[in-house]
């Protein structure tokens, strides 16, 4: 009789464990459908046509009940891409790893191109890569510190965790770019491209004046709360007459910092924290500021003034907002 409950007590153990198994081998749903691998415990769960899908936050299981068919479409499209990326000896972008031996002879020849490789953890500190192409390379935890990178082609390129104390990209084109919580000081991206880029992480007393950031992705991202809650956060930063029309800066912190005669059009600005932020002759024309704190912030010669609304006066008033 034992004998009998244990095999049984075995059997429900192996049927509990096949039944907690979740859809693309426990990885968040709602990080894949972002392009991002983030293995969970599938502790996390929500059930679809049958079918476990785990998650790594309650905020992306709630994300995936708005539109599970999309998310898990996305998401099945980047998995599938990975798989095949991982069968080709390439990364899921199709890039190439390369030594530091290779990297160096690109960067002191002609025809600099390291276009498509992977250059993760490799080191550039102060080197001129300006000449260099790099479309769709990682700099995956590469030191760039104090690296001349100004006008360079950057298109796609991947510098999550990158080390870009005073680092100069002025000018270079960082369309499409994925910046991930690198190591900012100092860090000069005057008149840099930045279109539809996704960048979070504490950039400081970064220069981003007369950048051009439209639909640029710099709000919270709740698919990463395991690491923290990580946000656009340039407190004193330097934005003065830069393009933001249509980014998505939500909760952003930009307290202190410069941003005169910025475009702010349609960008979402929700519980941003713009105290003593500077935002004269800025444009908010249909910028959602809905409770945004706008304590001391300068709204002088403002364009737009009517679409502040919804932030709380308990928080403090802005400076000629009326």
């Amino acid at each position: 009789m034992k004998a009998l409950t244990r095999c049984l007590l075995v059997l429900l153990f192996l049927f509990s464990q096949i039944v907690a198994a979740g859809e693309f081998d426990d990885h968040c749903t709602f990080s894949l459908s972002e392009g991002r691998l983030f293995k969970t415990h599938c502790l996390i769960t929500a059930d679809f046509e049958g079918k476990t899908y785990c998650f790594g936050t309650e905020a992306s299981k709630d994300s995936f009940l708005d539109d599970p068919k999309t998310m898990i479409s996305k998401a099945k499209a980047f998995y599938e891409k990975q798989s095949m990326a991982s069968d080709s000896g390439k990364d899921i972008d199709g890039r190439t790893k390369i030594s530091q031996a290779d990297a160096l002879a690109q960067i002191n020849s002609k025809n600099c191109d390291l276009s498509d490789r992977d250059a993760g953890y490799l080191e550039f500190d102060g080197m001129d890569l300006s000449h260099c192409k790099m479309v769709n390379t990682s700099f995956f935890g590469a030191y760039l510190r104090g690296a001349n990178l100004s006008g360079a082609n950057l298109e796609r390129a991947y510098l999550n965790l990158a080390r870009l104390e005073g680092t100069n990209l002025s000018k270079a084109n960082l369309k499409d770019a994925t910046i991930f919580q690198a190591i900012f000081d100092k860090t000069n991206f005057e008149g840099a491209n930045l279109t539809n880029a996704r960048m979070i992480g504490t950039l400081g007393n970064v220069n981003m004046s007369n950048a051009n950031i439209t639909k640029g992705r710099y709000g919270l991202d709740i698919g990463n709360q395991p690491m923290g809650a990580m946000r656009f956060d340039a407190v004193g930063g330097n934005f003065e007459n830069s393009n933001f029309e249509g980014a998505d800066i939500n909760r952003c912190n930009l307290r202190f910092a410069n941003l005169r005669n910025a475009n702010l059009r349609n960008t979402d600005l929700f519980r941003a924290d713009l105290s003593q932020a500077d935002l004269t002759g800025a444009d908010i024309t249909g910028t959602n500021l809905n409770e945004s704190t706008l304590d001391g912030t300068i709204m002088t010669g403002v364009k737009g003034l009517e679409y502040i609304k919804g932030y709380k006066t308990e928080k403090g008033l802005c400076v000629d907002c009326k």
